[in-house]
């Protein structure tokens, strides 16, 4: 099933048109084929299932009939301000999702958390052509379960409200998000430190970072206007790392990673 709409009486001028299938296998490789088919700035890509999707670092990222899956197709005039765009998305749809609930918040570099369990994801990826620089900006909500063929617990929008939630509803909702980041991203007006003082679920408490198959201890303490995350390391080190350089964890959470590859290892074993 297609369904194309244009999208009218809203207020979002980098949302434009949202392409609805029943069943995409990823929306982002699917957008990028868009872009070299000639999709406009302001596409959205809106699978109601994904079955391989992916997330950063090629994790996989699965959802079905209660999770909501969409890209966003945006043609980027100034290509040096891409790289701070997953941050931006992860602000902006913070933001607008905590009308649902106000433990909403976001791990860095933009993953959307409530309180241990992740939420949702984003993943964003460049293509060049002959008309410039587009991005594809993939995001993954769990709305009414947790769902997903991860490692971790998930959480559910559902979960943090008490009650079932239309999958049109939140899409409304994290697209305003998306619209609002991207214009003050490309206004100059993108303000990452507050941002994540806000919305930020991981500043000056104690951090796992991994990098390289190593794991260090460390305490997060603001998030620099370049995107990167500045950490204190022990004996009061000061060091900026970025996303594409590390991933971040939680010590509970990185223990709960342990466990269950343990766990996994053992049933191989026993198999």
């Amino acid at each position: 099933m297609e369904t194309i709409c244009t999208v009218l009486g809203w207020d979002l001028p980098h949302i434009q048109t949202i392409q609805l299938y029943e069943t995409l296998p990823s929306t982002n490789d699917f957008a990028k084929a868009q872009i070299r088919a000639g999709s406009a700035h302001g596409t959205v890509i809106w699978a109601l299932e994904q079955t391989a999707g992916r997330g950063r670092r090629g994790r996989p990222w699965f959802s079905d009939n209660t999770s909501l899956t969409f890209s966003i197709i945006w043609r980027f005039p100034d290509y040096t301000k891409t790289g701070l765009l997953p941050l931006a998305l992860g602000l902006g749809i913070a933001r607008e999702l905590q009308a649902y609930s106000s433990a909403i918040k976001v791990k860095w570099p933009n993953d959307l958390w409530v309180g241990r369990h992740k939420l949702g994801g984003i993943l964003c990826e460049s293509i060049k052509t002959p008309q410039g620089v587009w991005v594809v900006a993939g995001v993954g909500i769990n709305v009414n379960r947790s769902q997903g063929q991860v490692q971790l617990p998930r959480a559910s929008l559902e979960e943090c409200c008490g009650y079932p939630l239309a999958r049109f509803e939140v899409l409304s909702r994290a697209l305003k998000g998306a619209n609002d980041c991207l214009a003050q991203l490309w206004a100059g007006e993108l303000d990452l430190r507050e941002g994540f003082g806000l919305y930020g679920n991981f500043l000056n408490r104690p951090i796992c970072l991994i990098s390289s198959g190593e794991e260090r201890l460390a305490t997060a303490r603001e998030v620099l206007p370049d995107g990167s995350l500045l950490v204190e390391a022990a004996g009061g080190l000061l060091e900026a790392v970025f996303p594409e350089e590390v991933s971040l964890r939680f010590p509970e959470e990185e223990a709960s990673s342990k466990q269950g590859e343990s766990d996994k290892n053992r049933c191989d074993k026993a198999h």
